[in-house]
């Protein structure tokens, strides 16, 4: 998702995954997993193969962990651009403050794209400047890139491209 937000002449980018599930929808969706894993386990066991009961909760126990692994941090991931004047802040992390930040100089920073050479690849998005840069969405799907490429440009950010004969739309 991108959202964009325009206050005192600073621009604020942020850019979050799109979800089918956040994760207090996971979260429910284990537990479904769990009560009917022991269920069935409670009946095996109670028909005296007592072997299930520590297995289901070997299984549910790694179920929950891999979800936990995979679906926490992209429930709360976010990249967060803020455009000011003199300069643009790029913000990484996952819930709560920043983990990572580049701050890039205004005047010279820009967005560089690179096309996709096949047809199932996705545009590449990069803010850079003479300095340096940062990779700005790579967790987000084909339309979310666009939408940040858009988001991006009615902030004045200049855009260049690595084939730049074929990106020359308004």
């Amino acid at each position: 998702m991108v959202r964009s937000e325009t206050r005192d002449g600073i621009t604020t980018i942020t850019l979050t995954p799109h979800l089918s599930a956040d994760w207090p929808q996971v979260k429910r969706f284990m537990a479904l997993i769990a009560a009917v894993v022991f269920v069935v386990a409670a009946a095996w066991t109670a028909a005296g193969i007592w072997l299930a009961l520590p297995f289901a909760g070997v299984e549910v126990g790694l179920i929950c962990y891999l979800m936990y692994r995979v679906c926490f941090r992209l429930s709360y991931l976010y990249q967060r651009v803020v455009i000011e004047p003199e300069r643009v802040r790029v913000e990484q992390g996952v819930r709560g403050p920043p983990r990572r930040e580049w701050l890039l100089r205004r005047p010279d920073a820009h967005l560089h794209l690179t096309m996709p050479v096949k047809e199932v690849d996705l545009m590449r998005l990069r803010l850079c400047d003479d300095h340096g840069g940062v990779e700005l969405g790579a967790f987000l799907n084909g339309e979310g890139r666009e939408a940040a490429r858009q988001a991006l440009r009615r902030a004045g950010l200049i855009e260049t491209a690595d084939r730049w004969w074929e990106t020359a739309r308004p």
